[in-house]
């Protein structure tokens, strides 16, 4: 064999092709040989293109003339690789030097389809009903809960513009028929108002079954988000401007109410407590009790720091503030249950009892 040829025939060993793949492709050079017109002398650069041009044969050659088994077998070989590799070590270099891989295997999940269907929201609650349809095999229960939740500002979910406060999301209702389609109710009660016409998105990640368990189940793997325009569905409310004479108990000492406003949804009290000591503010439960007094005598209690307590207040958010070298706390509280405002006779914080009569209540 000419030079050339014992060239190609290295080549191909290299690729540790079967000896029936040599006789193949000697008989492609040959055929090329025979038919080959005799051409002026050729630049050395020429000699390297046929070199090339042969490998991409000899490789062609490789995949097309092999059987299915030995190709697939020879294939996959090639990819009997690890992320050791990737790093220029081996297994037992790589257990010397203390680094080790973990093997997995990965499944993808289906994904959910999520509809907004409607909106309720004040100057502290929003409310938002999502009708989410899974997979068939994916039935819905109580026992499932959304990994995380809430809501954001802007058209797609932002951590940084997060609206904070206490969240909730609630199974609403599941269709009869169609067990993978139910409805969840998403709300926060936030002390930081969201503007009307501004944008707002709330988001879902991870469906979850057993989430008290020690390893809970991820049935449905990613992030989902729906945007809406804030608009005040509910702009109905009574507010308090606080008095110097508003004074309530408060931890051991006494605090100043500097503003109520309620709401159908919920309750929000401004407060003072600059005369309070900086390390039992830090130390102590500063929770107090608020009740209202309603027309036909009753009393319902909004919140309580007595845990047995039966609160109209599920859910709420404190938050602390400095101003002019003055102390605030701010209570949002967030009803379970709708109230109608016109109903309240008065407010009680702790031991002081503010009239809403005057207030338009």
């Amino acid at each position: 064999m000419s030079k050339f040829d014992k060239k190609i025939k290295r080549l191909s060993k290299e690729f540790q092709v079967p000896e029936t793949y040599y006789q193949k492709i000697d008989k492609i050079i040959g055929s090329i040989q025979e038919d080959q017109v005799v051409m002026p002398k050729k630049k050395p650069f020429v000699k390297v293109a046929a070199a090339i041009a042969a490998l991409c044969i000899l490789i062609t050659g490789f995949f097309f003339f092999s059987s299915a088994e030995v190709a697939e077998a020879s294939f996959f070989q090639t990819f009997r690789q690890s992320i050791m590799d990737f790093f220029g070590m081996g297994e037992e270099e790589s257990q010397e030097m203390g680094i080790e891989s973990k093997k997995e295997d990965a499944v993808s999940k289906p994904d959910l389809m999520m509809e907004l269907q409607e909106v309720v929201m004040d100057t502290q609650s929003i409310y938002a009903v999502v009708k989410i349809t899974a997979p068939p095999e994916v039935e819905f229960n109580k026992s499932m809960i959304f990994d995380y939740f809430g809501f954001c500002g802007g058209t797609n979910y932002n951590v940084s513009s997060e609206v904070p406060g206490t969240k909730n999301c609630t199974l609403l209702e599941v269709m009869k028929d169609k067990k993978n389609v139910a409805t969840y109710v998403v709300n926060v009660a936030t002390g930081e108002q969201i503007e009307e016409g501004k944008d707002v998105t709330v988001f879902f990640q991870n469906l979850l079954t057993g989430p008290y368990e020690d390893k809970p189940e991820i049935l449905v793997e990613g992030m989902w988000s729906i945007s809406f325009t804030a608009a005040y569905t509910n702009s109905k409310n009574i507010t308090v401007k606080g008095t110097e004479d508003m004074k309530f108990s408060f931890a051991g000492a006494t605090a100043d109410i500097k503003g109520i406003k309620l709401l159908p949804l919920g309750m929000t009290v401004n407060t003072d407590v600059s005369r309070v000591d900086d390390e039992i503010l830090r130390t102590t439960d500063t929770r107090f009790t608020v009740t209202m007094k309603m027309i036909d005598g009753s009393e319902v209690i909004v919140s309580s720091p007595d845990p047995d307590a039966d609160c109209l207040a599920g859910g709420g958010e404190v938050s602390q503030s400095e101003k002019k070298g003055r102390v605030y706390l701010k209570y949002v509280y967030q009803f379970d249950k709708a109230i109608d405002i016109n109903q309240v006779l008065g407010i009680t914080i702790s031991d002081y009892y503010v009239p809403l009569k005057e207030y338009g209540g």
